[in-house]
């Protein structure tokens, strides 16, 4: 039998936080770098969701841009060529910044977050 009065506590306590206060709060213990231009030789992950990126397709001259939805991009960045630098981007740099430092965290040195200017 589940107990209201333990959800009623809890629900007492709770604290919202808006998400850009997360991500400062993240940041904390792991830096994550912004860049707003994309330099030869680096890679654009575009994470936006599918629908998204095909709507508003990301076009960067001269550099390589791939799509790889942010639900799927930390089971995916393993398999990328560790040698090279990625450029997180989505539209707001909330989920960019979120997945950069959990990829930070994880030992992923070579990942930034892209916000053109």
């Amino acid at each position: 039998q589940f107990d209201m009065a333990i959800l009623d506590r809890a629900l007492e306590r709770a604290t919202q936080l808006p998400i850009d206060r997360v991500i400062d709060e993240l940041g904390k213990d792991v830096q994550v770098e912004e860049v707003g231009e994309a330099l030869a030789g680096q890679i654009v992950i575009d994470i936006r969701h599918p629908d998204a990126a095909e709507d508003e397709p990301l076009d960067v001259p001269g550099i390589e841009v791939q799509a790889l939805p942010f639900y799927a991009l930390n089971n995916k960045f393993k398999e990328l060529d560790e040698n090279r630098q990625y450029l997180l981007y989505c539209d707001k740099g909330v989920m960019s910044r979120l997945h950069a430092h959990h990829l930070l965290s994880e030992g992923h040195a070579n990942v930034r977050v892209y916000r053109p200017a």
